[in-house]
């Protein structure tokens, strides 16, 4: 420890042999002021009033700083349906880089959410959603998360999905925490994306509470070159700092913006597909059955998330995750050789009743699985491993509930009230369209999570 006082740096220090000492630092060339006896209790004292002085100068030093200025990598903006029609080609042109587009408020959709995102895309801008908040209540802040991992879910994002939460009514500070907390946490949950938070200064200093903190800020004040205020945060992600901005490609105004690494997704786990993106919606689940070696791809670089999910490959999965037990006697499926790669599984399976045959004597092994067959799987596996598997949701949400088979009825409510089988929409459930391999991964991973 260095001591300043009066100009001059000393470091205090201690031995048996020599007492207490005072030695001024290497910028000096005084010699060390040596205390023994009876000095050593005045010098002691001497030092520690220097000590006190120092720290309450550096505490009085962190409270006048500044907010430091962040290294802001990307020069962006956000848009929405108030822009109007969108040329992102020559925006991309003039140096913005990343751009924020709204993909719905409340329960609405941006009308231009879909046509924006389509077209940053193909102009090769980094890309981000946002949500603007119009909850309530906690109840409500949990529904339109849901809504917003749900319109996002189709489209490949480079950046934080992020919270805008500005409309306070009469709310008090604790429920404003509370409402912004639960939609964070479920959009979190829902994508597996830590989001960014959106507020302004003034609200970052007077309303929002530590526990935000652990979710990147994305801060708004016009005018100054720096944030005035950043409330517990210790640094920003993102700065809007204009909100009258003009920017070819786009007619009127427009918010600008500065973003530092922050803002983008973090890199995934290291995997052989080329094809799953950290930020792709099934990223969470191919990577976890991956690493737990559920999972292979359709070739040693491809995962296929787009391509039908077999099942063979669905039974088989359940078999490594059940260990691997060994089989015995030939399987009463026609079409499932012994040496075939799923031979085993199959047999397992039938074995243990979790394959039943998709026709007479035949298992239909390459024949797509649908999403309600995919939950009569995962629900019999769950019988098998001593699971809970009571939960049921009567469905009343989904408007084509009647297309669920009554063979699959009981294992589709149940993955359903689990939060295992999610809708294609809103009110759509889709039990029997076939699921791509990217929907198994997701359901596989939700139902580990259970």
């Amino acid at each position: 420890m260095h001591v300043s006082y009066k100009g001059k740096c000393f470091s205090p220090s201690f031995s048996q042999e020599t007492g207490f000492r005072v030695l001024p630092c290497f910028i000096t060339n005084a010699p060390p002021m040596t205390y023994t006896g009876a000095n050593t209790e005045k010098a002691m004292v001497n030092v520690m009033k220097w000590i006190k002085r120092w720290c309450f100068l550096l505490a009085l030093s962190l409270l006048v700083l500044p907010v430091r200025a962040q290294a802001a990598v990307y020069e962006g903006l956000d848009v929405s349906v108030w822009q109007g029609e969108i040329d992102f080609s020559q925006v991309k042109a003039a140096g913005k880089e990343m751009v924020y587009i709204r993909a719905g408020y409340g329960l609405s959709e941006d009308s231009r959410f879909r046509e924006n995102a389509e077209g940053a895309r193909r102009a090769g801008m980094k890309v981000g959603f946002y949500f603007f908040v119009t909850a309530t209540n906690q109840t409500q802040a949990r529904a339109q998360a849901v809504y917003f991992s749900e319109l996002i879910q189709e489209y490949p994002y480079d950046c934080r999905p992020a919270v805008d939460f500005e409309q306070y009514g009469t709310l008090s500070k604790g429920e404003l925490n509370g409402i912004a907390l639960a939609f964070a946490e479920t959009l979190e949950e829902r994508t597996g994306k830590t989001p960014a938070f959106y507020t302004n200064a003034s609200s970052a200093a007077e309303i929002w509470e530590p526990a935000l903190t652990r979710y990147p800020l994305w801060i708004a004040d016009y005018g100054p070159k720096e944030p005035t205020s950043l409330g517990y945060w210790t640094q920003w992600a993102g700065f809007q700092y204009e909100d009258n901005g003009r920017v070819p490609g786009i007619a009127g105004a427009v918010d600008l913006d500065r973003f530092t690494e922050g803002m983008l997704l973090e890199q995934g786990a290291e995997m052989p597909f080329l094809d799953v993106r950290p930020q792709d919606w099934y990223a969470k689940g191919v990577t976890e059955l991956f690493e737990r070696g559920l999972l292979q791809g359709i070739t040693p670089d491809r995962f296929g998330p787009d391509r039908p999910a077999q099942r063979a490959a669905v039974v088989t999965m359940l078999y490594r995750l059940a260990g691997e037990p060994p089989g015995s006697g030939p399987t009463g499926f026609s079409d499932v050789p012994l040496d075939a790669w799923y031979g085993k599984a199959v047999r397992w399976a039938e074995g243990i009743g979790i394959a039943r045959g998709a026709a007479p004597g035949e298992f239909l092994p390459a024949r797509g699985v649908s999403r309600q067959a995919l939950a009569v799987f995962l629900y019999r596996y769950g019988e098998y491993s001593g699971r809970d598997v009571e939960k049921r949701d009567n469905l009343q949400g989904y408007a084509d509930r009647s297309q669920v088979a009554p063979w699959a009825e009981e294992a589709v409510q149940w993955a359903v009230a689990e939060g295992i089988l999610r809708g294609t929409g809103r009110e759509t459930l889709a039990p029997q369209a076939t699921a791509d391999r990217a929907q198994m991964a997701v359901m596989v991973q939700r139902f580990l999570e259970k």
